[in-house]
Protein backbone atom coordinates (compact mmCIF):
# COMPACT_ATOMS: atom_id res chain seq x y z
CA UNK A 1 0.00 0.00 0.00
CA UNK A 2 3.01 2.33 0.97
CA UNK A 3 3.94 2.01 -2.70
CA UNK A 4 0.57 2.95 -3.88
CA UNK A 5 0.82 6.64 -1.69
CA UNK A 6 4.58 7.23 -3.18
CA UNK A 7 3.55 6.84 -6.65
CA UNK A 8 0.60 9.20 -5.92
CA UNK A 9 2.61 11.64 -4.19
CA UNK A 10 5.55 11.84 -6.67
CA UNK A 11 2.96 11.33 -9.53
CA UNK A 12 0.87 14.28 -8.62
CA UNK A 13 3.32 17.01 -9.91
CA UNK A 14 3.40 15.62 -13.89
CA UNK A 15 -0.30 15.21 -14.15
CA UNK A 16 -0.72 15.68 -17.79
CA UNK A 17 3.32 16.25 -18.67
CA UNK A 18 4.62 15.19 -21.67
CA UNK A 19 8.47 14.57 -20.08
CA UNK A 20 11.32 13.30 -22.87
CA UNK A 21 12.70 10.75 -20.64
CA UNK A 22 12.49 8.91 -16.73
CA UNK A 23 15.49 11.54 -15.65
CA UNK A 24 13.73 13.87 -13.63
CA UNK A 25 13.70 15.15 -10.51
CA UNK A 26 11.00 12.55 -8.04
CA UNK A 27 10.11 14.81 -5.64
CA UNK A 28 8.90 18.30 -6.22
CA UNK A 29 8.09 21.17 -4.27
CA UNK A 30 4.38 20.99 -5.06
CA UNK A 31 4.25 16.94 -4.60
CA UNK A 32 1.44 16.15 -2.37
CA UNK A 33 -1.07 13.35 -1.52
CA UNK A 34 -4.37 13.32 -3.92
CA UNK A 35 -7.65 11.85 -3.38
CA UNK A 36 -5.98 8.70 -4.48
CA UNK A 37 -4.08 8.55 -1.43
CA UNK A 38 -7.11 9.55 0.83
CA UNK A 39 -9.33 6.76 -0.27
CA UNK A 40 -6.47 4.30 0.22
CA UNK A 41 -6.17 4.82 3.24
CA UNK A 42 -9.97 4.66 3.69
CA UNK A 43 -10.16 0.92 2.13
CA UNK A 44 -7.02 -0.10 4.34
CA UNK A 45 -9.11 1.12 7.66
CA UNK A 46 -11.75 -0.55 6.26
CA UNK A 47 -9.69 -3.52 6.18
CA UNK A 48 -7.68 -3.76 9.60
CA UNK A 49 -11.40 -2.28 11.59
CA UNK A 50 -13.63 -4.26 9.79
CA UNK A 51 -15.92 -1.32 8.81
CA UNK A 52 -17.93 -0.92 5.77
CA UNK A 53 -16.56 -0.20 2.47
CA UNK A 54 -18.65 2.65 2.01
CA UNK A 55 -18.49 4.00 5.86
CA UNK A 56 -14.49 5.07 5.73
CA UNK A 57 -14.88 6.23 1.94
CA UNK A 58 -17.17 8.80 3.57
CA UNK A 59 -15.46 9.82 6.46
CA UNK A 60 -12.04 9.82 5.09
CA UNK A 61 -13.03 12.00 2.28
CA UNK A 62 -15.09 14.27 4.44
CA UNK A 63 -12.11 14.65 6.76
CA UNK A 64 -9.86 15.71 3.62
CA UNK A 65 -12.58 17.54 1.49
CA UNK A 66 -9.85 19.17 -0.30
CA UNK A 67 -8.00 16.27 -2.14
CA UNK A 68 -9.43 16.52 -5.35
CA UNK A 69 -12.51 14.61 -5.80
CA UNK A 70 -14.80 15.13 -8.35
CA UNK A 71 -17.51 17.55 -7.40
CA UNK A 72 -20.32 14.98 -7.39
CA UNK A 73 -18.22 12.12 -5.87
CA UNK A 74 -17.60 14.98 -2.54
CA UNK A 75 -21.19 16.18 -2.96
CA UNK A 76 -22.14 12.56 -2.42
CA UNK A 77 -19.65 12.04 0.59
CA UNK A 78 -20.74 14.83 2.20
CA UNK A 79 -24.42 14.38 1.79
CA UNK A 80 -23.30 11.09 3.69
CA UNK A 81 -23.64 8.54 0.91
CA UNK A 82 -27.63 8.25 1.26
CA UNK A 83 -28.23 8.35 -2.83
CA UNK A 84 -27.09 5.67 -5.20
CA UNK A 85 -24.11 7.19 -7.06
CA UNK A 86 -22.64 5.51 -10.15
CA UNK A 87 -19.05 6.79 -11.33
CA UNK A 88 -17.10 5.77 -14.74
CA UNK A 89 -14.07 7.23 -12.98
CA UNK A 90 -10.93 5.32 -12.23
CA UNK A 91 -11.69 5.62 -8.49
CA UNK A 92 -12.48 2.05 -7.89
CA UNK A 93 -8.74 0.99 -8.90
CA UNK A 94 -6.46 3.64 -7.69
CA UNK A 95 -7.92 3.04 -4.02
CA UNK A 96 -8.19 -0.75 -4.06
CA UNK A 97 -4.48 -1.58 -3.94
CA UNK A 98 -5.14 -2.88 0.15
CA UNK A 99 -7.26 -5.29 -0.52
CA UNK A 100 -4.75 -7.16 -2.74
CA UNK A 101 -2.28 -6.95 -0.15
CA UNK A 102 -4.57 -8.49 2.56
CA UNK A 103 -6.08 -11.28 0.47
CA UNK A 104 -5.73 -14.23 1.56
CA UNK A 105 -6.92 -16.00 -2.03
CA UNK A 106 -7.52 -14.44 -5.29
CA UNK A 107 -11.17 -15.46 -4.84
CA UNK A 108 -11.29 -12.98 -1.92
CA UNK A 109 -9.23 -10.15 -3.94
CA UNK A 110 -11.89 -10.78 -6.90
CA UNK A 111 -14.79 -10.68 -4.22
CA UNK A 112 -13.54 -8.08 -2.13
CA UNK A 113 -12.21 -5.77 -5.09
CA UNK A 114 -15.88 -5.74 -6.65
CA UNK A 115 -17.54 -5.01 -3.32
CA UNK A 116 -15.40 -2.20 -2.53
CA UNK A 117 -15.71 -0.97 -5.77
CA UNK A 118 -19.52 -1.66 -6.70
CA UNK A 119 -20.27 1.24 -3.82
CA UNK A 120 -19.31 4.13 -6.25
CA UNK A 121 -18.22 2.36 -9.95
CA UNK A 122 -20.93 0.33 -10.77
CA UNK A 123 -19.76 -0.09 -14.03
CA UNK A 124 -18.16 -3.48 -15.59
CA UNK A 125 -15.55 -1.85 -17.30
CA UNK A 126 -14.13 -0.26 -14.27
CA UNK A 127 -15.45 -3.16 -11.68
CA UNK A 128 -13.01 -5.23 -14.41
CA UNK A 129 -10.01 -2.70 -13.84
CA UNK A 130 -10.96 -2.75 -9.83
CA UNK A 131 -10.41 -6.44 -9.63
CA UNK A 132 -7.99 -6.79 -11.70
CA UNK A 133 -5.40 -4.42 -9.90
CA UNK A 134 -6.87 -6.52 -6.99
CA UNK A 135 -5.57 -9.60 -8.48
CA UNK A 136 -2.34 -8.39 -9.63
CA UNK A 137 -1.01 -6.89 -6.24
CA UNK A 138 -2.50 -9.98 -4.59
CA UNK A 139 -0.11 -12.53 -7.38
CA UNK A 140 2.81 -10.14 -6.61
CA UNK A 141 3.03 -10.36 -2.89
CA UNK A 142 2.21 -14.20 -3.02
CA UNK A 143 5.31 -14.86 -5.03
CA UNK A 144 3.88 -15.06 -8.68
CA UNK A 145 6.44 -14.17 -11.58
CA UNK A 146 5.58 -11.32 -13.73
CA UNK A 147 5.24 -13.65 -16.71
CA UNK A 148 2.54 -15.14 -14.42
CA UNK A 149 0.63 -12.04 -13.41
CA UNK A 150 0.83 -10.93 -17.26
CA UNK A 151 -1.18 -14.23 -18.63
CA UNK A 152 -3.80 -14.30 -16.00
CA UNK A 153 -4.71 -10.67 -16.26
CA UNK A 154 -4.45 -10.88 -20.41
CA UNK A 155 -6.71 -13.64 -20.31
CA UNK A 156 -9.27 -13.05 -17.42
CA UNK A 157 -9.75 -9.30 -18.23
CA UNK A 158 -8.98 -9.02 -21.86
CA UNK A 159 -6.06 -6.47 -21.47
CA UNK A 160 -3.51 -6.56 -24.14
CA UNK A 161 -0.44 -6.82 -21.99
CA UNK A 162 1.91 -6.75 -24.77
CA UNK A 163 1.60 -3.14 -25.12
CA UNK A 164 4.31 -1.38 -24.40
CA UNK A 165 5.06 1.97 -22.26
CA UNK A 166 6.04 3.65 -25.13
CA UNK A 167 2.93 2.56 -26.74
CA UNK A 168 0.56 3.71 -23.83
CA UNK A 169 2.52 7.16 -24.09
CA UNK A 170 2.06 8.20 -27.74
CA UNK A 171 -1.78 6.80 -27.62
CA UNK A 172 -1.80 9.43 -24.29
CA UNK A 173 -0.43 12.20 -25.89
CA UNK A 174 -1.88 11.84 -29.07
CA UNK A 175 -4.99 13.10 -27.75
CA UNK A 176 -6.61 9.42 -27.47
CA UNK A 177 -8.53 8.68 -24.40
CA UNK A 178 -7.70 5.93 -21.75
CA UNK A 179 -10.08 3.48 -21.25
CA UNK A 180 -8.56 2.36 -18.11
CA UNK A 181 -5.36 3.44 -16.34
CA UNK A 182 -4.97 -0.44 -15.37
CA UNK A 183 -3.22 -1.62 -18.55
CA UNK A 184 -0.89 1.15 -18.95
CA UNK A 185 -0.05 1.15 -15.09
CA UNK A 186 0.87 -2.71 -15.70
CA UNK A 187 3.06 -2.08 -18.80
CA UNK A 188 5.20 0.24 -16.50
CA UNK A 189 5.43 -2.66 -13.64
CA UNK A 190 6.53 -5.26 -15.99
CA UNK A 191 9.38 -3.44 -17.93
CA UNK A 192 10.74 -2.00 -14.66
CA UNK A 193 13.43 -3.58 -12.75
CA UNK A 194 12.80 -2.06 -9.53
CA UNK A 195 10.31 0.41 -7.57
CA UNK A 196 11.91 3.54 -8.80
CA UNK A 197 12.10 2.51 -12.20
CA UNK A 198 8.35 1.57 -12.24
CA UNK A 199 7.53 4.76 -10.91
CA UNK A 200 9.71 6.97 -13.22
CA UNK A 201 8.33 4.31 -16.31
CA UNK A 202 4.56 5.11 -15.08
CA UNK A 203 4.73 8.78 -14.72
CA UNK A 204 6.77 9.10 -18.54
CA UNK A 205 3.74 7.74 -19.64
CA UNK A 206 1.54 10.91 -18.88
CA UNK A 207 -1.90 11.59 -18.32
CA UNK A 208 -3.65 11.01 -14.95
CA UNK A 209 0.61 10.67 -13.96
CA UNK A 210 -0.86 9.92 -10.20
CA UNK A 211 -3.26 7.44 -10.80
CA UNK A 212 -1.03 5.60 -13.19
CA UNK A 213 1.62 5.73 -10.53
CA UNK A 214 -0.22 4.67 -8.17
CA UNK A 215 -1.45 1.70 -9.32
CA UNK A 216 2.29 0.71 -10.38
CA UNK A 217 3.52 1.98 -6.93
CA UNK A 218 1.12 -0.80 -5.63
CA UNK A 219 1.98 -3.76 -7.84
CA UNK A 220 5.93 -2.73 -7.94
CA UNK A 221 5.67 -2.56 -3.93
CA UNK A 222 4.22 -6.40 -3.73
CA UNK A 223 7.26 -7.65 -6.30
CA UNK A 224 10.10 -6.20 -5.64
CA UNK A 225 9.21 -6.15 -1.72
CA UNK A 226 11.83 -3.06 -1.47
CA UNK A 227 10.93 0.69 -1.60
CA UNK A 228 14.27 2.75 -1.15
CA UNK A 229 14.03 4.16 2.45
CA UNK A 230 14.57 7.79 1.07
CA UNK A 231 11.10 7.70 -1.08
CA UNK A 232 9.26 6.66 2.36
CA UNK A 233 10.98 9.09 4.24
CA UNK A 234 10.16 12.08 1.69
CA UNK A 235 6.29 11.07 0.77
CA UNK A 236 6.06 10.72 4.17
CA UNK A 237 6.74 13.95 5.28
CA UNK A 238 3.94 14.85 2.97
CA UNK A 239 1.50 13.24 4.77
CA UNK A 240 -0.64 13.62 8.15
CA UNK A 241 0.42 12.26 11.86
CA UNK A 242 -3.23 10.24 11.50
CA UNK A 243 -2.35 9.52 8.13
CA UNK A 244 0.92 7.60 9.05
CA UNK A 245 -0.39 5.91 11.43
CA UNK A 246 -3.06 4.00 9.53
CA UNK A 247 -0.23 3.06 6.90
CA UNK A 248 1.94 1.93 9.16
CA UNK A 249 -0.58 -0.57 10.99
CA UNK A 250 -1.42 -1.80 7.52
CA UNK A 251 2.03 -2.69 6.18
CA UNK A 252 3.36 -4.09 9.54
CA UNK A 253 0.11 -6.85 9.69
CA UNK A 254 -0.07 -7.32 5.86
CA UNK A 255 3.09 -6.31 3.89
CA UNK A 256 6.19 -8.43 3.76
CA UNK A 257 9.51 -6.20 3.02
CA UNK A 258 12.51 -7.64 2.20
CA UNK A 259 15.02 -8.40 4.70
CA UNK A 260 18.86 -7.06 4.48
CA UNK A 261 19.80 -10.03 3.88
CA UNK A 262 17.63 -10.76 1.02
CA UNK A 263 18.75 -7.13 -0.59
CA UNK A 264 22.76 -8.55 -0.23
Amino acid sequence: MKGAIIGDIIGSAFVNENLPSTEFQLFKSTSAFTDDTVLTLATADSIIHQKPYRETLIEWTRRFPEAGYRPDFLQWAQNGGVEDYKSDGDGAARRISPIGFAASSMEEALSEARKSAIITHNVPVRLEAAQATAVAVFMAKSGATRKEIKTFISVHFGYDLNLKVSHWKDKIHSGEPLCTPVPPAIAAFLEASDFEEAIRLAILIGGPSNTIASITGAMAQAYFKHIPKAFIKRALARLTPDMESLMEVFENAHVREKTTEELK
